[in-house]
């Protein structure tokens, strides 16, 4: 494709390099004939960039060999968004500075065409939303249980926690993680034991997230894309390597379709109202008893490997609340 100006109007999917999802839609958006534009942002220092005001409809953005004026984007993706590198830029305080500017430059810009068209999901709503304290402190208003929880650094909080509740489970507050060779490593969430309490004393650096072990039957993992619920049951139970944790995935792990009551679909999605979003996935458990209680919400949620176990068309449904959303302008 030679270097061109895009006349037809348009969806900018914001990401990273490496987003097998992004991906995916992205062939997927072709195939439907839907007209694209993926921007990775770490490669934001390669855009051209002209940003005109008062006339911002007549800005631009030329992303490799596509030029794009800004009044020819309908919607957005937020998929990702990372910091843009300088790669280019030699000294650690030229490099800072200029990885700021680009940073600032391109979520100011993202947020401006906020103004103008749809955003899948707008990231303030995103931060919001992933507020796990807030989750917890506000979804009982909508119907929802949640288990008992303590977030502490004091560790005769601890204790005393664990002493009460019995069986515990502790968990790290933001999901730590990072990239290794060969994949990605992560905290996860493991019981209490007696060792574990010795070694509370470590909590005074760091901040734990404890909660009261609940017992299960089965999990939910449900995805909401606009008005639609994809719910995915876990039967974690039935492996020892996912019994605490289901993201021990173990391949003998059943995955399967299920459905939800409509008080629970209803709660589900009065949670997505009150932060604003159209797009998140829910942790939840069912306990032997047939209690459901909430985990936690996960905006600009990962969901691919949702539909590639159960084949429910999330990818598609993200996709038609993208245009729904466009249409509604």
């Amino acid at each position: 494709m030679s270097n061109h100006e895009r006349s037809e109007a348009c969806i900018l999917i914001v990401t990273r390099r490496q987003d097998s999802t992004a991906d995916y839609v992205l062939r997927r958006m072709d195939e439907r004939g839907v007209l694209s534009c993926r921007l990775n942002a770490e490669d934001f220092g390669e855009t051209k960039i002209s940003l005109k005001f008062p006339s911002f409809q007549d800005s631009t953005l030329s992303i490799g060999d596509v030029t794009l004026e800004t009044s020819k984007i309908r919607g957005v993706w937020l998929r990702r968004l990372s910091k843009p590198q300088a790669t280019q830029v030699q000294g650690v305080e030229a490099k800072d500075f200029a990885e700021s500017e680009m940073d600032f430059t391109l979520r100011w810009f993202i947020q401006l065409l906020g103004r103008y068209c749809p955003i899948l999901d707008p990231e303030a709503r995103v931060m919001e939303g992933q507020n796990k304290f807030d989750q917890l402190n506000e979804v009982s208003r909508f119907g929802l249980t949640i288990p008992a929880t303590l977030v502490t650094n004091d560790p005769v909080a601890a204790k005393d926690f664990v002493e009460r509740h019995k069986a515990v489970a502790i968990k790290s507050i933001a999901g730590y993680g990072y990239q290794v060779e060969g994949g990605f490593y992560t905290t996860y969430t493991n019981m209490v034991t007696e060792e574990v309490v010795e070694q509370f004393e470590s909590i005074r650096l760091a901040p734990v997230c404890l909660q009261e072990y609940i017992e299960k039957e089965f999990e939910l993992r449900v995805t909401v894309v606009g008005e639609r619920v994809f719910a995915c049951r876990i039967d974690s139970q039935k492996t020892s390597k996912t019994t605490v944790d289901w993201r021990r995935q173990d391949s003998a792990t059943p995955y399967s379709v299920f459905d939800i009551s409509k008080e629970l679909t209803d709660q589900l999605m009065a949670t997505m109202r009150h932060y604003g979003i159209r797009l998140a996935s829910f942790d939840l458990i069912v306990t032997p008893d047939g209690q459901t209680v909430f985990l936690e919400m996960n905006p600009a949620t990962q969901f691919l490997w949702i539909e590639e176990l159960t084949d429910m068309p999330i990818t598609d449904a993200v996709i038609d609340e993208i245009l729904a959303q466009c249409q509604r302008l």
